[in-house]
C-alpha cells in the first residue's frame, strides 16, 4: 500500500498534478486561443479567395464599363446619320464577347431629329449567337415584353413619331442612367431577358454630345449572367460551403438553388430574382445574412442622405415618377439615388479588401448547421457577394491539433514520471530519511535538557550539497546551544535595549510622516487652485478677446461718421458765405449724401449697434463667472449656512467649465430643500468629481457627463456619472485612501478623494462609487439637510502640526 507520507510518493503525487494543470492549461489555451486562431487564419483564407472572386467580377465589370464608356463617347461624336450610327455602332456591337446578348443606343426625345420622340438602333445575338441588328427595339429593351409599332435602325428618312404609350425614355433601366454624374454605366436589377429567356443584367451609360457636352440618350449593353453562375460554382469549390450574389438592391444575381429565389410578377409575367428581404420572410434562418445586406444598402443610403437630403430625395421621387412600365421600387430608387451620389469619381480598386463583415448563423438554410456568412461589397455596382462556410469545417483542424497534442504529452509524460521518481528516492530521499532520523534524537536531548550529551549525536557529512548545508547548520546550532546557553541573559538585556532605541526611531518616523502629509495636503489645495485660475483665466481671456476685437471695430468705423460730420460742417460754411457758391454747395451736398447713402447701404449704424451688444455680452460674461467664482468660493458669507445644492453645482460647472468643455454635461436638478453645510468644501468635492471625471473621458468618442441631485426626507443626493474608461474592483477599493493615485509621477497627490471623502464625513455623509471597465463611473454624494452647524468647524485630512 502506498504511504502517502512518503516523501517520493508525494513527488510523484505532485509532478502527477503538475502534468493535470499543465495538460489542462494546454487544453484550455487550445480551446480559447488556438482554436479562433486557427479558425482567424481560416476565415482569413476564405476572406483573401473571396477577395480574389470580387476582383474577378469587376474585371468583367470594368471591361463591360469600358466598352460602355467607348461607345458613349463615339456615339457622342458621331453625325445624327442612321447609316453612320449602324456602321460604327453595329462593328463595336458585332465584335462584343458571347457574354453580351445585346445592345443599343437610344436617344433622348428630339435629340435624334427634331421632330422625332423616339429613336433607338439596337442590336441583338441570333440563334447563332451573331450579333445583329434588330428590327424591332422592344425584341432588346427589358421594360418591354409586347411588341411595338416602332421600328428602330431605319434610315434618317423612315422614323416616324413613335405609336407606343410607354416610351423607352421612360424605362426603369433608362432613367437611373440621365441621372448618373459619374463616366461609369449604371446597372439595372437582374431581369429575364424577353428573347433569350436568360437572366440578364443591363449596363447603361449616358451619351453626351461631344462638342458641346449636353445629354443626348443612353447606350446599353445587356450581359448574360450564365458565365457568372459558373464562376460562383468555382469559387464555391474553392472555398467549401457555398456561394451567392446579390445586385445592388440585395437581389439574387445567383443562388445554388435558382428556382428558390425566382418568382413571377404581374409587373414581370417573364419572371425575376426575388430580394433577399423577400426571401428571408419565407426563411427565417436566412434572415441574418438578409439582415446583413440590407445594412450595407442602408449605410449608404445614410451617407447620401448626410451629403445632400434634400438632392437623395428629389432624386429617389424622380426615379420613382419618371418610369412607367415597371416601375423602380422606392426601395431601389432609394439604392440608386446614394449610389449616384456617393459613388462619384469612385473607381474600382482591385488592391483593396471588399470584405464586410461576417455574420454566425445558429442553423444556416441549406447547410443544415451552425455556419458563418463572409459578406463581401463591391465599388461601383454595389453588388455583394455571400460565402457561407460550416463552423465545423472553420474548428476541423484545431480539434484535430489539440488532440494528438494532448496524446502526444500524455505519451511523453508518464517516462518521465516514473524515472523522475526513481532518482528523487535514490539521490534525495534515503540521504533525507538519515538526517530526519538524527534530528529527531538531537531534537529528544533537547526535549530532556541534555545539552552536552547533543556533541555525541552530530550529523554525519553528506554528498549531495543542499543536505550537506543542512547538517552544517546543524551541527553549529548544536555547537552554538551548548556553548551560548550562560549567554542567554545578555543576550535578552541586549534586544530590551533596541527594542527602545527601535521604539523612539519609529516615533521620529511618524512625526516627519505627518509633517510630509501636511506638505502634500498644501501640494493639492495648490494644485486644485492652479487648476481653477487657469480655467478662470482661460473663461475671461475669451470674452476680452472679442470685446478688444469689436471696439477696435468700432474705432474704425467711428471714422466714417467723422467723414459725414466733416462734409456736414463744410455744407454749413458754404451755405453761411455770402454770397454762396450756389456749384460748390450742391457739390458739397452730393459728396455729403453719397457719404450718408454709403453709410446706410453697408449698415455701418447696424453693425455699430451688433459690435456694442457684443461687447456688452462679454463683458456680461466675464460678471457672470466674477459671481460665479465668489459663489464658489463663498469668501463673503458665514461657514455653515442653508444653501441651495442646485447653485453649487452651477457654480462649480461654471468653475470648471474650462476643463469640461469638451463633454457633453447633461443635468437633472430635481432636489428642492435647502441643505446646512460648507458651500465651500462642497464645492471643493464638486470640482474634484468633475474634474476627475473629464480626465478619465480624455480619450472617449462621445465623452458625456451626467449629474442629477435628488433628495428624500432627510438626505440630499449628487450623482456624477462619466462614461469614461472606469476602474477595476482593485482600484475602487484603494481610490479613497490617502496618496493613491492612478495618474503618472508628478501629476497628482493622490488626496483629492481622499479629502473629499473626509469632508462628506465631517458633514455627517458619504461618497460611493460604482464603476465597470470600459462602461464609465459614478459617484453618489449623500448629503444629509442637516449635516453640520457652524460650532463644528471642518479640518483638514490630517491635521497640521503646531
Amino acid at each position: 500500500m502506498m504511504n502517502f507520507s512518503n516523501l517520493t510518493t508525494r513527488l510523484l503525487c505532485v509532478l502527477l498534478l503538475v502534468f493535470l494543470v499543465f495538460l489542462a492549461m494546454v487544453y484550455w489555451i487550445i480551446d480559447q486561443q488556438a482554436k479562433p486562431e486557427v479558425a482567424k487564419l481560416t476565415s482569413q483564407t476564405i476572406i483573401e479567395t473571396g477577395n480574389e472572386a470580387v476582383n474577378g467580377i469587376l474585371s468583367r465589370v470594368s471591361q463591360i464599363d469600358g466598352m460602355a464608356v467607348t461607345a458613349s463617347r463615339m456615339t457622342g461624336s458621331l453625325p445624327k446619320n442612321a447609316d453612320i450610327i449602324n456602321t460604327s455602332v453595329g462593328n463595336l456591337m458585332a465584335n462584343m464577347d458571347k457574354g453580351i446578348v445585346g445592345g443599343g443606343v437610344w436617344y433622348d426625345p428630339l435629340m435624334y431629329k427634331p421632330n422625332v420622340d423616339e429613336a433607338a438602333f439596337v442590336w441583338q445575338r441570333d440563334m447563332q449567337g451573331v450579333m445583329q441588328s434588330a428590327s424591332h427595339y422592344q425584341a432588346i429593351n427589358p421594360g418591354y415584353q409586347a411588341p411595338s409599332k416602332l421600328t428602330a435602325n431605319r434610315l434618317d428618312s423612315q422614323i416616324t413619331q413613335p405609336q407606343l404609350a410607354m416610351p423607352y425614355y421612360r424605362d426603369w433601366w433608362y432613367v437611373p442612367a440621365v441621372y448618373a454624374n459619374h463616366d461609369h454605366c449604371v446597372w439595372s436589377r437582374a431581369y429575364i431577358h424577353p428573347a433569350t429567356k436568360q437572366p440578364v443584367m443591363t449596363c447603361a451609360k449616358a451619351i453626351f454630345n461631344a462638342q458641346n457636352n449636353g445629354f443626348e440618350g443612353v447606350v446599353s449593353f445587356d450581359v448574360l449572367l450564365g458565365r457568372m453562375q459558373s464562376m460562383v460554382k468555382e469559387w464555391q469549390r474553392k472555398t467549401g460551403g457555398y456561394v451567392f450574389l446579390v445586385d445592388m438592391n440585395n437581389n439574387f444575381l445567383t443562388f445554388p438553388n435558382e428556382a428558390q429565389v425566382k418568382q413571377v410578377t404581374g409587373t414581370n409575367p417573364q419572371g425575376e430574382m426575388m430580394d433577399v428581404s423577400s426571401f428571408a420572410k419565407q426563411n427565417p434562418d436566412f434572415a441574418p445574412i438578409a439582415k446583413s445586406l440590407d445594412n450595407i444598402n442602408d449605410n449608404i443610403i445614410k451617407q447620401a442622405q448626410k451629403l445632400d437630403g434634400g438632392k437623395f430625395d428629389f432624386t429617389s421621387n424622380t426615379l420613382v415618377s419618371s418610369t412607367n412600365l415597371q416601375k423602380i421600387s422606392a426601395s431601389e430608387a432609394r439604392i440608386i439615388s446614394a449610389m449616384l451620389m456617393t459613388q462619384s469619381g469612385q473607381n474600382e480598386n482591385l488592391n483593396a479588401t471588399h470584405f464586410v463583415e461576417q455574420v454566425s448563423l445558429d442553423n444556416d438554410l441549406l447547410l443544415k448547421t451552425p455556419s458563418t456568412a463572409f459578406i463581401f461589397a463591391m465599388p461601383m455596382t454595389n453588388w455583394k457577394m455571400v460565402i457561407v462556410k460550416p463552423n465545423q469545417e472553420l474548428m476541423l483542424f484545431a480539434n484535430q491539433l489539440g488532440k494528438q497534442l494532448q496524446w502526444y504529452m500524455l505519451l511523453g509524460f508518464l517516462p518521465v514520471l516514473l524515472l523522475s521518481g526513481y532518482i528523487f528516492h535514490r539521490i534525495l530521499a534515503v540521504p533525507l530519511h538519515q538526517v530526519a532520523r538524527n534530528v529527531r534524537e538531537i531534537g529528544q536531548l533537547i526535549a530532556q535538557k541534555k545539552y552536552l550529551s547533543l556533541r555525541e549525536h552530530k550529523l554525519p557529512p553528506a554528498n549531495i550539497q543542499e543536505i550537506g548545508v543542512i547538517t552544517d547548520s546543524m551541527n553549529q546550532l548544536v555547537d552554538r546551544v551548548v556553548e551560548n546557553e550562560g549567554a542567554l541573559a545578555q543576550v535578552n538585556e541586549r534586544l530590551e535595549q533596541q527594542v527602545a532605541e527601535r521604539t523612539e526611531n519609529l516615533h521620529q518616523a511618524l512625526k516627519d510622516l505627518k509633517a510630509s502629509q501636511v506638505q502634500l495636503v498644501q501640494s493639492e489645495k495648490m494644485a486644485t487652485i492652479g487648476q481653477m485660475v487657469a480655467g478662470v483665466a482661460h473663461e475671461v481671456n475669451t470674452p476680452l478677446g472679442y470685446v478688444g476685437s469689436n471696439l477696435e471695430l468700432i474705432d474704425e468705423n467711428i471714422v466714417r461718421y467723422d467723414e459725414l460730420i466733416d462734409h456736414t460742417q463744410q455744407l454749413k460754411q458754404l451755405m453761411q458765405a455770402s454770397p454762396a457758391d450756389t456749384a460748390t454747395i450742391n457739390q458739397t451736398i452730393e459728396q455729403t449724401i453719397a457719404c450718408s447713402d454709403e453709410l446706410v447701404a453697408d449698415a455701418v449704424s447696424d453693425d455699430l449697434h451688433g459690435l456694442v451688444d457684443d461687447a456688452k455680452f462679454g463683458v456680461s460674461q466675464i460678471s457672470e463667472l466674477v459671481v460665479n467664482l465668489r459663489d464658489f468660493s463663498r469668501i463673503d458669507q458665514a461657514k455653515i449656512k442653508a444653501v441651495d445644492i442646485n447653485d453649487c453645482i452651477k457654480n462649480s460647472l461654471v468653475i470648471a467649465r474650462n476643463n469640461i468643455k469638451h463633454l457633453e454635461v447633461i443635468t437633472e436638478l430635481n432636489a428642492i430643500e435647502p441643505v446646512s453645510c460648507n458651500p465651500s468644501q462642497i464645492n471643493q468635492v464638486l470640482l474634484n468629481l468633475f474634474n476627475n471625471a473629464a480626465q478619465a473621458m480624455g480619450q472617449t468618442q462621445h465623452p458625456t457627463l451626467n449629474i442629477t441631485s435628488t433628495e428624500d426626507g432627510a438626505n440630499m443626493y449628487i450623482s456624477v456619472a462619466d462614461n469614461g474608461t472606469g476602474m477595476s474592483a482593485e482600484t475602487q477599493a484603494k481610490i479613497f485612501e490617502p496618496f493613491f493615485t492612478t495618474k503618472a509621477a508628478g501629476e497628482g497627490t493622490g488626496l483629492g478623494l481622499a479629502i473629499s471623502t473626509q469632508i462628506m464625513e465631517q458633514h455627517n455623509g458619504d461618497i460611493h462609487v460604482q464603476s465597470q471597465l470600459g462602461e464609465g463611473t459614478t459617484f453618489t454624494i449623500r448629503l444629509p439637510k442637516t449635516a453640520i452647524s457652524n460650532h463644528q468647524s471642518p479640518k483638514l485630512l490630517i491635521a497640521e502640526e503646531s
